[in-house]
């Protein structure tokens, strides 16, 4: 499957919050159609709880 070339700009990324933290979408699964990446911050040890989705994700 071929994936168009696509650019986010600041103003366009989904800001959702995870167990309370700040996550910015850089590339969703729905833009990408095969996986997600997310920018997370926080401190030593913040994480995702574990969990799974039907695409891949990098973070």
């Amino acid at each position: 499957m071929m994936t168009s070339h696509f650019v986010v700009t600041p103003d366009q990324h989904e800001r959702p919050q995870v167990v309370g933290k700040q996550m910015t979408v850089l590339a969703s699964n729905a833009a990408t159609q095969s996986y997600g990446i997310t920018l997370q911050r926080g401190g030593k040890g913040t994480r995702p709880p574990p969990h799974s989705h039907d695409w891949d994700e990098a973070f």
